[in-house]
């Protein structure tokens, strides 16, 4: 039961990452107009810096997409693909915690909340997986898996 309702928070922790992107890539893009409006930058680097926007609204979408790939591959009994969430985590957090203390912004502790959330459940998923298979009743049988 703990397992599945970690699976599932991870999941929804997932798409909750990858739906940031469209709040990064859109909303998000309102404030970044009005920033550059009063700053004297050439169209060269305009571009640029709208290119690079977009590429980490892309990245926000291709992150919450593992993880949630992740969670799925766990369900069927896959745990190695919880490195790929557990990385996810870690860049979050490690990217909330510095922004938080550069920025002093509470914005960024949804990237610390999500980060620590993905991190935390996959390495607790990871723990439950070892804690069944090193039951007494368990020795000498491999995990169910789903092919």
């Amino acid at each position: 039961m703990f397992r599945k309702f970690c699976l599932a928070l991870l999941a929804v922790t997932g798409l909750l990452i990858g739906l940031g992107a469209f709040g990064h890539s859109f909303m998000g893009r309102k404030a970044l107009d009005a920033g550059l409006a009063s700053l004297p930058i050439d169209a060269h680097t305009d571009k640029l810096i709208y290119l690079v926007w977009y590429f980490c609204g892309g990245c926000m979408l291709v992150f919450g997409m593992l993880v949630i790939w992740s969670a799925l591959q766990a369900l069927r009994g896959n745990d190695r693909a919880l490195f790929a969430s557990g990385l996810v985590g870690t860049f979050y957090l490690l990217t909330g915690v510095l922004a938080l203390a550069a920025m002093r912004e509470p914005f960024w502790s949804v990237f610390v909340i999500l980060g620590a959330l993905a991190l935390l459940l996959s390495a607790a998923l990871r723990m439950t997986r070892a804690r069944v298979l090193t039951r007494p009743r368990d020795a000498g049988r491999l995990p169910a898996t789903h092919g």
